[in-house]
């Protein structure tokens, strides 16, 4: 199956593991960011998501869990990646919900500068 849509960050609130904001903690650093994203199209509803980040140099390196909650149930996607100058990552979509139940596939987010993109979700149930 096959899923397309936009999707847009909802809020974002990121600290360091001690509690300050990471934009007050200058060079390497260890975050937690708690996300919230619109999803729209095939898929509509809202993606809870807890990021775990590592700043280095010059690459922050990210691992997340996500669910996406919808009229027809849940997925859960496990995200790996990284941000140089774009977001680079491979998305796992590892379960569901409803209609998704025991969904397996990937999904792809092709991000714009404005925190907006459009998504493809393709998986089997």
């Amino acid at each position: 199956m096959k899923a397309t849509g936009t999707i847009e960050v909802k809020s974002w609130d990121e600290n360091t593991w001690d509690g300050r904001s990471y934009k007050e903690v200058e060079g390497r650093k260890l975050t937690e960011a708690h996300v919230q994203f619109t999803y729209a199209g095939d898929i509509s509803g809202t993606g809870s998501c807890r990021y775990l980040m590592y700043y280095g140099d010059d690459v922050a390196w990210t691992t997340a869990l996500e669910e996406i909650t919808c009229d027809q149930g849940s997925l859960v996607l496990r995200h790996v990646g990284a941000y140089r100058s774009s977001v680079e990552a491979v998305i796992e979509i590892v379960d569901g919900t409803g209609e998704f139940l025991n969904a397996k596939g990937a999904a792809t987010i092709e991000w714009a500068e404005d925190g907006s993109g459009t998504y493809t979700l393709e998986y089997e149930v």
